[in-house]
């Protein structure tokens, strides 16, 4: 693949031990994964008072996002742990009728704390009536879900075990370290793709079938220095075109220069294709058609939602608005000089988040 001739890239290295080293970020692009994924430990990251790090450490937020989808079903196990709180989701939409599905858990505060140990680790949610777990074995290629929710109001139960295969060719990683809106603070962030195999199954009569020909799974792992108050729009996608398996991440810029600074990535058959900054606007409302462009002419999307869950979380003084959008993605990725891949029905996920902690 001729990536000399696109007209925007970024070195990828091989990715370092950590992602702060000496209390410094390690701004940049990397192959592989950190060995530790901490962040902690920076020096005034929130101007030049002298307040000491494991103050500023509270500020630190962690999210772990891991998707699946086939030609049936689309799903995202997502945790999130803001110091103060834990939340885990589980959403769930069965493409073919269109049902949507949702099993949240608010974890109070020490209850559970995402790993910083990617190779080998476990974060899981285990109270009555909701059981998660993601065990890591990434050193070995490989990461499982297990999931179990007792049947609530109107939802069924749903039972899940999935297995996330790392190792084939199509696979493939990538880690980033970009400043947090100033170059004082830092944002770590690790992806990968995944072939699925396993089953999900509801109400204990209705199960689907993950094969791994088909299925594609992706996680996005990151921590992040927040502010007082955070907004964020990103999309993800993910499938096979023409038996290729592609997965993209799009998102909002937070950086600085984000041209030399940003998450955006195109998983293409195994490549790794670096993405420019992107501008993520709903001219007719977040629930109606999402427009996804930049300005080197690399990435030209239209997202339509199809099925749209919102929730509020309101504890105390803090506040978690976010919008969760299963869709469909139209348009085109500039991959190489003169070749472009076509999008059509594409599925994925779009996510807009507002934070005030």
């Amino acid at each position: 693949m001729n990536i000399q001739k696109i007209p925007y890239t970024r070195p990828i290295t091989p990715a370092p031990r950590c992602p702060v080293e000496n209390s410094v970020p390690l701004f940049g692009s990397y192959s592989g994964m950190f060995h530790t994924f901490d962040i902690k430990g920076l020096k005034k990251p929130f101007g030049n008072l002298p307040i000491p790090s494991f103050i500023t450490d509270t500020r630190i937020t962690d999210t772990i996002r891991l998707l699946f989808c086939d030609d049936t079903i689309i799903g995202e196990i997502a945790f999130f742990y803001g110091g103060y709180f834990s939340l885990m989701e589980t959403t769930l939409w069965n493409r073919q009728t269109n049902r949507q599905l949702a099993y949240r858990q608010f974890l109070p505060i020490g209850f559970v704390h995402l790993p910083k140990y990617l190779a080998y680790s476990v974060a899981a949610c285990r109270v009555s009536g909701r059981y998660v777990r993601l065990f890591s074995r990434l050193s070995k290629g490989m990461l499982y879900a297990d999931f179990d929710f007792l049947a609530s109001n109107d939802r069924p139960s749903c039972e899940g075990r999935l297995a996330f295969h790392a190792e084939d060719p199509q696979c493939t990683d990538y880690s980033a370290v970009i400043p947090s809106f100033v170059n004082r603070r830092c944002q770590a962030v690790y992806f990968r793709s995944f072939t699925v195999h396993g089953w999900v199954s509801f109400g204990h009569h209705q199960d689907i079938q993950l094969e791994r020909n088909r299925a594609v799974g992706f996680i996005d792992f990151r921590k992040t220095y927040t502010t007082l108050h955070t907004k964020r729009a990103v999309v993800i996608g993910m499938g096979y075109i023409d038996g290729v398996q592609v997965c993209f991440h799009l998102s909002k810029s937070i950086a600085p220069d984000s041209y030399t600074y940003n998450d955006n990535i195109l998983f293409y058959g195994g490549n790794r294709i670096p993405l420019p900054p992107v501008r993520i606007t709903y001219p007719f409302g977040s629930s109606d058609k999402w427009v996804v462009q930049d300005t080197e002419n690399m990435v030209d999307l239209t997202f339509t939602p199809n099925m749209l869950l919102q929730r509020n979380l309101n504890i105390l003084i803090c506040r978690r608005d976010y919008k969760t959008i299963y869709g469909t993605f139209e348009g085109s990725f500039l991959i190489e000089d003169g070749h472009f891949l076509k999008l059509k029905g594409f599925p994925g996920i779009a996510k807009k988040v507002r934070m005030r902690m």
